[in-house]
């Protein structure tokens, strides 16, 4: 009986143990999305005047830095409260409603993140992926549902394992699948941490001759909340991307980003790039700003704000 009370009892503690450690995983678990990099703002160096295209700040990164993809990144300046995005261009029209299909144009101007409420167990929700919009049962790219993500008929694909996003810019010579019956394998189930974890690699989908690439990049929306799966989405091969001409989608950006690096891919580890006004006067003589980027979707370190 002794022993018998001994064996209960060393299984009970085991489970707790193991109870604590699940938790402690849980609880403390980090995504893989985003960077470790630091960005140092300081002046520009330049007299800020009443005109529409004052040099405003100086962004460079910390020592032990990598390279960012600028499709990637998100930068905005706060002045007097109000948020301006800063890119090559264009941005994404602030004036945009809430619906069910989100969209984020990346610094590049090219790229869109586009997240997806999936919450619905019953109704899926459908995109148009050249339109970047909400499609319909009857025109749409893919469906989503929960986990679940289906391609339309008329759909071609092919997933590209462990492929750069960046790096997959020509057709693929591989044949491309048409079977659409079946959903997507786009995750990973981590059962040590209940998490759902995207697929390294790409998808490339064509339909009616127009090619785009697709990387997921999450299932959680910036609370944490699950069925909101994440994508960068780009055109291939020169494809037309209709959503780059709606303007309820894209407007010019009032910050510009100026770069005397010839990568405009990356922002790279050593490269210093400069905001400013881009035709609109921001700021004149004297305001304060605060920098916030994003990479992947997540915060990066900010070391100061400046005031100028």
């Amino acid at each position: 009986m002794l022993n018998w009370k001994r064996f209960v009892a060393g299984t009970v503690v085991l489970l707790l143990l193991s109870a604590a450690i699940w938790i402690y995983m849980v609880s403390t678990y980090e995504s893989g999305l985003g960077t470790s990099n630091t960005v140092l703002v300081s002046d520009s160096n330049s007299s800020i005047d009443n005109s529409s295209d004052n040099k405003m700040l100086e962004l460079s990164f910390d020592t032990g830095a990598e390279d960012l993809l600028w499709a990637s990144l998100g930068i905005e300046m706060e002045i007097e409260g109000a948020m301006h995005t800063c890119s090559f261009g264009v941005q994404s029209n602030p004036g945009q409603s809430e619906a069910l299909i989100s969209t984020n144009l990346g610094a590049d101007g090219l790229t869109f993140t586009t997240v997806v409420n999936a919450t619905d167990d019953e109704q899926f929700t459908f995109l148009d992926i050249g339109e970047q919009i909400e499609g319909t049962e009857s025109n749409y790219w893919m469906k989503f549902s929960s986990t679940d993500i289906f391609l339309d008929d008329g759909v071609k694909w092919l997933f590209l394992d462990d492929a750069d996003f960046k790096e997959v810019n020509e057709i693929p010579s591989d044949n491309l699948s048409n079977n659409t019956e079946d959903r997507l394998e786009w995750y990973t189930y981590d059962l040590s941490v209940h998490r759902i974890d995207p697929n390294d690699g790409v998808y490339v989908v064509e339909k009616n001759d127009m090619w785009f690439k697709i990387n997921f990049l999450s299932y959680y929306n910036s609370d944490d909340e699950s069925r909101f799966p994440a994508m960068q989405i780009a055109a291939l091969n020169g494809t037309d991307f209709p959503a780059l001409s709606n303007s309820d989608l894209v407007a010019p950006s009032p910050c510009i980003i100026l770069t005397e690096d010839s990568d405009t891919d990356y922002w790279n580890a050593n490269e210093t790039i400069i905001l400013a006004e881009n035709g609109i006067n921001l700021c004149s003589q004297s305001c304060e700003i605060n920098v916030k980027i994003k990479f992947e979707t997540t915060p990066v370190d900010v070391s100061r704000t400046e005031l100028i």
